[in-house]
């Protein structure tokens, strides 16, 4: 492994943590391996300063290995296919199983840690297929594995080797959702008396697009989610929006809905501050803004 200056990461430890993310990441589904296509790195904010300006320059690196590896594993699958073809004389050739990305192409991208959980040094790194997330579910990382500085990975495996692409189960990759699906995703949408009742409408554009959330609990956790971090609506937007955000109750009893911010950069409800750990009733309808980076349109059923 090459010098560097002491508790200093380099662009290189972040495409080695991401390949190993990706090989821990391997699905096997009919006859191919599927890695996952998008990676999202998190490091402590005094690391992620010398690369955000180079941030672009080093995803377009990373997807690159990305590349390189993949076609590494399939040249070597392809090699010990034919070398065993040749020594049993087999006269017709065999498919290899195929690793393949799941879906068009990689997305890399790098945030500094808002929520304090890293140490300087450290590099999590967030991995998933790409699929959509759909409305009304909860959907977010499937690998998720810390690097401490201090504390050196093992040697990176040389081109020529490659994963066990065909085992079944994943070495140490968990699958988890983000956050509990809705109540209302579990419900026959053609049956209408077995819908639960909404009891107001949280309407906002987020970067997968416009949308719209019925809140059918009496208590829900508004954020980026994350696989510790379970929410009810999880938000696709800046990092400036924490993993939980914000609260929201329902009295039983009188039918009102009060805001807690839970966040680092503030929760605001028509341009007034929550206040960090305090709460402040809802109107009827309103504009709720998440570290004046993304609005809410509230309104009450």
């Amino acid at each position: 492994m090459s010098a560097r200056a002491p508790g200093r990461l380099q662009g290189d430890d972040l495409i080695g943590e991401v390949l190993r993310n990706m090989e821990e990441g391997i699905f096997r589904i009919g006859g191919k391996s599927l890695v996952p296509s998008v990676y999202r790195i998190y490091l402590h904010p005094d690391d992620f300063e010398p690369f955000r300006y180079v941030a672009p320059f080093i995803s377009g690196e990373i997807r690159a290995a990305l590349d390189e590896r993949l076609a590494s594993w399939n040249r070597s699958k392809r090699r010990l296919a034919h070398s065993l073809l040749e020594k049993i004389g087999a006269g017709e050739a065999i498919e290899a199983v195929e690793a393949v990305r799941a879906s068009d192409s990689w997305i890399v991208e790098m945030y500094p840690d808002l929520d304090g959980k890293l140490k300087p040094g450290e590099i999590e790194v967030y991995s998933d297929f790409g699929a959509p997330q759909k409305a009304d579910y909860g959907a977010g990382s499937l690998t998720r594995r810390i690097f401490p500085k201090g504390q050196e990975p093992h040697d990176e495996p040389a081109e020529s080797e490659e994963p066990d692409v065909t085992a079944t189960v994943l070495t140490s990759a968990r699958t988890e959702p983000v956050g509990p699906a809705p109540a209302r995703a579990a419900i026959n949408d053609d049956d209408e008396s077995t819908k639960p009742r909404a009891f107001a409408y949280i309407h906002y554009v987020d970067n997968q697009g416009p949308k719209t959330f019925e809140v059918t609990k009496n208590q829900m956790v508004i954020g980026r989610g994350g696989r510790s971090y379970w929410v009810d609506l999880k938000l696709e937007t800046l990092p400036d929006v924490s993993r939980e955000h914000c609260r929201i109750r329902r009295d039983p009893e009188t039918g009102r809905f009060t805001i807690e911010d839970l966040s680092q950069f503030g929760t605001a409800v028509n341009g007034k501050p929550v206040g960090k750990n305090s709460s402040m009733e809802l109107p009827r309808r309103g504009a709720i803004s998440l570290a004046g980076v993304l609005d809410l349109k509230w309104e009450t059923a």
